[in-house]
């Protein structure tokens, strides 16, 4: 004979698996619909940051008629890199801790939760973005990371630098290959950042 208190345990036990499967988990659509769109906004970054430095060189070499001076080449490197890199990862963040969404989720309308349902806090937002987010090692960034890699090699003339800074290349090619063989695979739809971070990717205008 099962007492109450027992069988509210037993009924509180039965329940979890089926409100867990209940999360209204983004399809794998709106997923690749929000990164596209967050593909157009990186490639706003690196034509705007490529534009700056560029004309830093323009600017520096009368108009193209004379020979840049030397710091403005390194000037040239700077801002493109740091402002593809820096800046495009400052500002992901930002939204990420602020609206738990990139610009694509918005406009797709999903967010990111915790798998407990909680909030996105800072140590999952870090973990997420930097957990081989595709984002982050874009195909777009494939040059980024290139140039970046030829400047920290030529600076500290070490095999180990360059093992390191050719990881960081193929990065832009499997990272998200990565991420889109774990959608699919996963019931859940969640990727390799998210796997990482904890992270679930839910749709705003379901219960």
């Amino acid at each position: 004979m099962v007492s109450p208190a027992e069988g509210a345990v037993v009924e509180q036990t039965m329940a979890a698996p089926s409100t867990a499967t209940a999360r209204p988990v983004a399809n794998l659509n709106a997923r690749i619909s929000a990164y596209l769109v967050d593909s157009v906004i990186l490639l706003a970054f690196i034509l705007v940051f490529f534009v700056i430095g560029g004309s830093i060189l323009l600017f520096t070499s009368d108009m193209g008629r004379g020979d840049a001076p030397d710091w403005a080449y390194y000037a040239c490197v700077s801002v493109f890199l740091g402002g593809c890199l820096l800046f495009w990862t400052a500002f992901n963040l930002a939204l990420l801790r602020l609206r738990s969404q990139t610009t694509g989720m918005y406009v797709v309308g999903i967010r990111i939760i915790g798998e407990d349902g909680t909030p996105l806090d800072r140590r999952r937002t870090l973990l997420r973005w930097f957990g081989l987010h595709p984002l982050l090692f874009h195909p777009l960034l494939f040059p980024v990371w290139g140039i970046f890699s030829l400047l920290v090699v030529s600076l500290t003339l070490s095999q180990i630098v360059l093992v390191v800074t050719l990881a960081l290349l193929l990065l832009c090619i499997a990272s998200p290959l990565a991420s889109l063989v774990a959608l699919l695979m996963d019931p859940e739809r969640r990727a390799l950042h998210d796997r990482l971070a904890g992270t679930l990717v839910v749709h705003l205008d379901r219960p």
